[in-house]
């Protein structure tokens, strides 16, 4: 019985639908599975409405985040005491250790537990570290003595929090790191994944998913913005983290209820550390190989014949960069006479037995790998230099949620005679801005962008990145010019040592660093999201994912080293005039214009350095083959550069 019904299962994975007189598969064609592990069916799968419950848990994750980090500042400097620089050194710290955690969350994900398990453990640990963050802002036993407010902050004395309130306070705090960790790179990669790139329709959809994804992370922190931070000013910190503490638990029952529709990737056997070692392994023993100049005598498998557990890997086509990796696909007995003088992609069925015959199959992967295999560390490799190069761009944007929100506190915070915002609420801005600007980018940019370039997504990743690598610097410029007029009214009313009376000036002049950070966001942020989770081999788009994330958390430690250097090398706390650090605890007395001035230099010195990268990188390229009625091998190449689809057809 138990056969009978496993016959009746595989013939239903051979059977077709006719769809205009084509003979089109039934199921999905990147070997995705639905949460019993049968194989997804096309009409029933996926698509926007499995990506509808991503995003609405997305949305409601981002909620949660935000309402912590965008008012972080003002608990650690007005409750537990700690003074400017600190604050804001341990709000890039914890910014950093959440966002470089993904990197291990992406790991495991891809190497173990796989993306859909792997959001489930996130979501529960995240959920633990905002009730006890709730518990440690709402119990008075866990935050030190309110003290009522003086004239002159310079002359207040402070009850300092204790080691224990401090310890659970940060407990909490990185807590939540762990769940970010374990939920970040993997809820992007999974909305990806319910598009299928080889599907003509599914494509361009799967383009544009990574454009909306901007939309629940902006209604996330709208909320943030707009509700939360006004409670955790107004009314208690308690009730402003104890309501995304709700919607988080809500955000699991969201994720759940898609459950029957997700199509889920199949973990690859074996850790992806593990592939690129083999890969680096037999490059290094086969050092004394000459790699032939004809890349098909180079080793791959036969995807007609590959086994179940790598049915989801796609071929990748050979590049010519890093050629000491080839050697790792380069059998020993190759003969010069194979090669084709012309190097065409024509392969003689002598050679095409070689290189795919069962006796290189036989030979251990830390002797012989694939093209693909060597393809795949490539791209990690390639990726790299792209990585360290938008660091800075990563930083800029830190600053909106850091000395941003530190200057404009002492700002005029009123909206008409009876209203006041929070500073925090202006990165509202942004979002408003970013909004807008993803519906223009998407319906007007790219189309017009297409009739002159050719390319699906108007112009390439690494171009989009790199527009709004310009715009961050233009942001920079802004704020230090804004930050300038600021210290000018401070110095005229004499309010250098008085932070609780404002600065007669409108936080509404902080509008256009905060609306050309949004500009910025929507070139680069979203191109860095997509141009990671494309470039990442098959099996690894959770450490793509991981990757982007991984690249804000060093932006945030890199935050860090900068802060330290400009406090020690521009002069001393205790000094006077020319004598004073920069940045000083006094935040009214700190010269944040020529920070800004410095990450604009650093900014623009990095751009030139991204130029000369962006121009040397080569796109992954993809083949898939198909065998048609005249018994001719089909090469679909995926190319992203410009992103057409080409068919090479070649006869035996």
């Amino acid at each position: 019985m138990h056969q009978k019904n496993s016959l009746k299962e595989a013939n239903k994975q051979e059977e077709r639908i006719d769809v205009g007189g084509d003979q089109v598969s039934e199921f999905v064609q990147d070997d995705s599975v639905d949460f019993k592990g049968r194989p997804s069916v096309k009409a029933t799968s996926g698509r926007w409405r499995a990506a509808y419950f991503i995003m609405g848990t997305e949305l409601l994750e981002r909620c949660a985040y935000y309402a912590i980090s965008l008012n972080l500042v003002i608990y650690l400097v007005e409750v537990l005491h700690e003074g400017t620089g600190q604050s804001v050194k341990n709000i890039f710290n914890w910014g950093g250790v959440s966002w470089i955690l993904p990197l291990l969350g992406g790991f495991l994900a891809d190497a173990y537990t796989g993306k859909y398990r792997m959001i489930v453990i996130g979501l529960c640990i995240y959920f633990l570290g905002l009730l006890f963050l709730t518990l440690a802002v709402s119990l008075p036993s866990m935050k030190p003595p309110q003290q009522p407010a003086c004239a002159s902050s310079e002359n207040c004395e402070f009850f300092s929090a204790t080691q224990t309130q401090i310890g659970f306070f940060y407990f909490a705090l990185y807590l939540v790191s762990v769940g970010v960790g374990a939920v970040k790179p993997c809820l992007s990669a999974l909305g990806g994944d319910q598009f299928d790139e080889d599907d003509e329709i599914e494509r361009p959809s799967k383009r544009s998913f990574f454009n909306y994804w901007w939309f629940p992370i902006i209604g996330g922190s709208t909320i943030a913005l707009t509700l939360l931070v006004y409670v955790e000013d107004h009314v208690s910190f308690g009730l402003g983290y104890g309501i995304p503490t709700a919607g988080l638990a809500i955000a699991i029952l969201v994720f759940l209820s898609g459950t029957p529709w997700y199509r889920l990737q199949r973990v690859l056997q074996g850790s992806p550390l593990t592939q690129v070692a083999q890969v680096l392994t037999a490059a290094v023993l086969n050092f004394r190989v000459a790699v032939p100049t004809d890349p098909s005598l180079l080793h791959e498998t036969d995807m007609q014949k590959q086994t179940k557990k790598n049915l989801k890997r796609r071929h990748l086509l050979h590049t010519d960069s890093l050629r000491f990796l080839d050697k790792a696909a380069t059998p020993r007995n190759w003969k010069e006479e194979d090669q084709q003088p012309d190097c065409s992609t024509k392969v003689s069925p002598d050679i095409e037995r070689r290189s795919g015959s069962s006796t290189l199959s036989n030979v251990s992967p830390w002797r012989l790998c694939t093209v693909t295999q060597v393809e795949e560390v490539k791209l990690l490799v390639r990726v790299m230099p792209i990585w360290v190069f938008t660091l800075m761009f990563l930083v800029v944007v830190s600053q909106s949620s850091s000395f941003f929100v530190s200057t404009g506190k002492t700002m005029d915070l009123s909206m008409g005679p009876h209203f006041k915002i929070s500073a925090a609420s202006m990165d509202l801005v942004a979002n408003i801005t970013a909004l807008l600007m993803i519906l223009v980018y998407q319906f007007c940019f790219i189309p017009l962008a297409r009739r002159f370039t050719g390319n699906e997504r108007g112009i390439s990743m690494l171009q989009r990145i790199g527009v709004g690598l310009v715009i961050s610097i233009i942001a920079m410029i802004v704020a230090a010019v804004v930050e300038r007029k600021r210290l000018q009214l401070i110095k005229i009313h004499g309010l250098q040592n008085n932070q609780t009376a404002p600065v007669p000036m409108s936080i509404f002049w902080l509008t256009p660093q905060y609306s050309i950070l949004g500009l910025a966001q929507v070139f680069s942020y979203l191109g860095l999201l997509e141009f990671f989770y494309d470039q990442a081999p098959d099996g690894m788009h959770s450490i793509g994912s991981a990757l982007f994330a991984s690249n804000t958390g060093i932006a945030h430690f890199l935050c860090t080293a900068i802060v330290d250097i400009v406090t020690s090398a521009s002069g001393s706390q205790s000094g006077s005039g020319h004598h004073q650090s920069w940045i000083v605890n006094n935040i009214n007395k700190c010269r944040v214009d020529k920070y800004y001035w410095t990450l604009a230099a650093l900014s623009a010195i990095n751009f030139c350095i991204y130029l000369v990268v962006a121009h040397w990188y080569t796109y992954k390229k993809v083949q898939v083959h198909e065998d048609d009625a005249e018994s001719r091998k089909v090469v679909l190449q995926l190319t992203n550069e410009p992103n057409r689809l080409v068919e090479a057809r070649t006869n035996y």
